[in-house]
């Protein structure tokens, strides 16, 4: 996103009164004002991602089709490696909004920090992968062949979560395995190099791994794991925000379900973000057809981000809340502004 200068003051040349009529008369057929024919004076809003990928695909639509404009927002953005790194960004006070999945959360909440999350927006099982070295001796249809394995991902993300999940799956503890702590970015090159025997990541960085060892890598079955995971896509916000910015809250909603809208009702939405996150558009339609691209809130949620957090816990990755958890969690979800665009989509207990 390019971040553009503010105009220069300055006096303008004198309009007659035709030129101002007709000049009123334009910005008025283009729905930018009301009546007075006044300029609404555009909302500042920005956004923290977090690395770049199909995993954000419905606010990077809101983006390209040009949603965020038409609520009346000049969007500026960042792109930092994970969820996690994007939101801390948010939290620092650098972003208004950051893009992230539920565990990042579920470790802010376990620490005392407070962000909200003010749109659910997506959710899957599948897209995140555990790639294994095929000459490992890792046998990919065998999840409890990662016995002894050295694992990588980036501790503290949904990739964490997923690998302690694909655990269970598998009957192992998490001690059965190493878990090393690596950037996305390195994942591939260590794996590689022989470094570690397999990483649990995006399907994006699996597919990189797959054509950089010339076929050498393998997925793991993952038959059965929507039992045990689910991975949700947020918008995050703070408190500071909601209370001094409603106005951008709220067209930032109106973003959203719009861009909802238009991957539901148009099969070639992939292309808005094809260049973007240098995928081709047919790779991001086959890899987006497991999630689902619906905005709300239900209980669901709630119970996977209790799930996370008493794995985090458990884990010795987070300390456990004085107070009741599902209680701490459910107060970080601001359900306010999706329920009053669509209360059909808020159906929390």
């Amino acid at each position: 996103m390019t971040f553009r200068s503010p105009a220069r003051e300055g006096r303008s040349p004198a309009l007659s009164r035709r030129q101002f009529i007709a000049a009123a008369g334009a910005i008025t057929a283009t729905g930018l004002i009301k009546s007075p024919a006044i300029a609404q004076q555009a909302l500042k809003g920005s956004l923290a991602y977090g690395s770049v990928g199909y995993t954000w695909a419905l606010p990077y639509v809101a983006e390209e089709a040009g949603y965020w404009k038409q609520a009346n927002v000049e969007l500026s953005t960042s792109s930092f490696e994970s969820g996690r790194d994007a939101m801390q960004a948010l939290l620092s006070g650098s972003a208004d909004f950051s893009a992230s999945t539920d565990t990042p959360l579920v470790f802010a909440a376990l620490t005392g920090l407070r962000p909200v999350a003010v749109a659910n927006y997506s959710r899957y099982s599948r897209d995140m992968k555990i790639a294994v070295r095929s000459d490992s001796g890792i046998d990919p249809k065998v999840p409890a062949s990662l016995r002894g394995r050295r694992i990588a991902t980036r501790v503290g993300t949904s990739g964490q979560y997923l690998l302690a999940k694909y655990l269970e799956l598998a009957g192992l503890k998490s001690g059965d395995i190493t878990v090393v702590d690596l950037p996305p970015a390195n994942m591939t090159t260590a794996l590689v190099r022989g470094d570690i025997d397999g990483f649990a990541w995006s399907s994006q960085t699996v597919a990189v791994a797959q054509r950089q060892s010339g076929g050498k890598v393998a997925e793991m079955s993952f038959d059965g794991i929507e039992k045990y995971f689910q991975s949700h896509q947020l918008l995050l916000t703070t408190e500071k925000v909601l209370k001094d910015k409603p106005d951008l809250v709220k067209a930032a909603i109106q973003a959203l379900f719009a861009a909802e809208q238009r991957i539901a009702s148009d099969k070639a939405w992939p292309q808005l973000i094809a260049d973007r996150i240098k995928t081709p558009a047919a790779d991001i339609a086959e890899s987006t057809s497991t999630f689902t691209f619906k905005i709300g809130f239900d209980d669901r949620f709630i119970d996977d981000l209790v799930a996370q957090a008493e794995w985090a816990i458990t884990a010795g990755l987070g300390k456990a809340p004085k107070g009741d958890l599902r209680t701490l969690l459910r107060g970080l979800v601001a359900e306010g502004p999706t329920k009053a665009a669509r209360p059909d989509r808020v159906t929390l207990a």
